[in-house]
């Protein structure tokens, strides 16, 4: 019942009204003495005292059927209680079901620990063929490690433009640096790169590998050589925009760069010295940066990241497995928990059932008898004002008051009553006598959660490795573990 609905006092509030009333009334001779029925004024307040106490009622009789309606509810779900709590008792396939569920899984988890198995015999092989006893050496980020070289790059060209700066301006001097750069340190980092080489067993790749450091060493200082040379040549053109003129100077440079390795090379200035520095620099540098863009054993990185992807692939797919297993006994143990817990949950509701009727029906009669008091008060002051007016005798009805609270009924509330004490009664006794077979389960299967998230997983995992070694034996030889 809300509070707007409930009585508060609200006719007594009329009571001067009322007073005034009868005064009035009493002037004009009214009600006359052989009125039978009382007068519109009465029958006002009669018929607004009885809107209360029929809210009253209805409010009552929502409660009524609110604990009636839950009653009923409660009676069919202890038939349903009772049965589940008896298979809940009764299920033993536990251990079934969880067989039913790692085998759902099987497939898919030998499959990734097949292809873990292959990956590591692939990056075991390749170790010991070469000589590997340490951990792989690689850039997380190929485009953060290259990005240094592309820096350098961009800054040697700044740097050679004032070097190669003639009348086209600073501009043409750009792009005869930039050239120089792309050539001077792609060919270095690329040396660099094809060094690593020499680390692997292979007699042919050790070979190669040196060989690019030998091709490194002679082709930087010609190169540099030329660069210097062909900047003072450069510089000496009328237009540089003259292809005769630019092939001339390069020719120059070329012969005079051959010369550095019979010691008949000199530099034009001291711009050519610099730029020779710089690009020697630099292309060590450069050559640095491509032996380390990968790890020192072409070939080892891509496995080791293979390994590495293989392991996580099965790690993430042992893991989802073993979350749906602990799932799927967390889901069956909270259902036989839920089961322990519904009978005391549903003899509270039933309690605060039972409380809130009985304060439904104090309520009901409390307050009706108050519109009633309050009710006969206000008739009472109408008929006293208008008495102490009137020049006639009152109607004879001014000697009775109207009963208005024998018009509640509380009477059905007692079948709703008796019959949530005959569900209460029934829930107790099922609380009773499932108690302790309800918490003996519910410690059978916290064991066996303990159990099966251990023990019997481990051995699944034996299992699932032992199928996955006999599906790369088609394949693969599998290395001895110290190889």
């Amino acid at each position: 019942m809300s509070a707007s609905n409930a009585y508060a006092g609200q006719l007594v509030g009329r009571l001067e009204e009322y007073r005034d009333l009868g005064r009035k009334e009493a002037t004009k001779h009214r009600p006359p003495t052989s009125a039978t029925h009382p007068d519109t004024h009465e029958v006002a307040l009669k018929s607004q005292a009885d809107g209360f106490v029929s809210r009253e009622q209805a409010a009552f009789d929502t409660v009524v059927a609110d604990a009636d309606r839950s009653t009923l509810d409660a009676n069919s779900r202890v038939v349903e209680l009772r049965s589940d709590i008896g298979q809940a008792l009764a299920d033993n396939t536990i251990m079934t079901r969880v067989g039913a569920e790692l085998a759902s899984d099987r497939t898919a988890l030998v499959d990734a620990t097949a292809d873990r198995i292959r990956a590591e015999v692939a990056w075991r092989s390749f170790r010991a063929t070469n000589g590997i006893t340490g951990t792989a050496h690689y850039p997380e980020s190929k485009i953060l490690h290259w990005a240094i070289i592309i820096a350098l790059s961009l800054v040697e060209t700044i740097a050679n433009a004032f070097f190669y700066r003639n009348d086209s301006g600073l501009l043409g001097g750009f792009f005869v640096a930039l050239a120089v750069a792309v050539v001077n340190m792609g060919s270095s980092a690329g040396l660099g790169t094809l060094f690593r080489r020499k680390n692997l067993t292979e007699p042919s790749q050790k070979y190669f590998g040196w060989a690019a450091l030998a091709l490194f060493l002679p082709l930087t200082l010609f190169c540099n050589a030329l660069f210097a040379a062909f900047r003072s040549a450069f510089e000496a053109t009328a237009d540089a925009g003259d292809g005769g003129q630019l092939r001339d100077a390069f020719q120059t440079a070329w012969a005079e760069a051959g010369g550095f390795f019979v010691a008949r090379f000199h530099f034009g200035d001291l711009s050519s010295f610099l730029l020779f520095m710089t690009g020697l620099i630099l292309s060590i540098i450069a050559f640095w940066k491509g032996y380390t863009s990968d790890d020192p054993y072409p070939g080892h990185s891509m496995r080791d990241r293979k390994l590495k992807q293989a392991r996580e692939k099965e790690t993430k797919r042992q893991d989802l497995v073993k979350q749906k297993l602990k799932d799927f006994l967390v889901t069956h143990r909270n259902h036989v928990q839920g089961l322990s817990g519904a009978t005391g949950t549903m003899i509270t509701m039933l309690s605060h059932r039972t409380s809130a009727l009985g304060h439904a029906k104090r309520t009901l009669e409390a307050n009706t008898a108050a519109v009633e008091r309050d009710y006969h008060l206000v008739l009472d002051s109408y008929r006293q004002a208008n008495l102490a007016i009137r020049g006639t005798a009152p109607p004879e009805y001014f000697t009775e008051k109207p009963n208005i609270a024998d018009k509640i009924s509380i009477q059905a509330a007692a079948p709703v009553e008796q019959e949530m004490r005959t569900v209460l009664d029934l829930l107790e006794a099922l609380q009773r006598q499932h108690r302790d077979d309800l918490n003996g389960k519910l410690n059978q299967l916290q064991m066996q959660m303990a159990d099966v998230l251990k023990t019997t997983y481990d051995e699944f995992l034996e299992t699932v490795d032992r199928d996955a070694q006999t599906a790369v034996q088609r394949d693969i030889q599998v290395l001895p573990a110290t190889a």
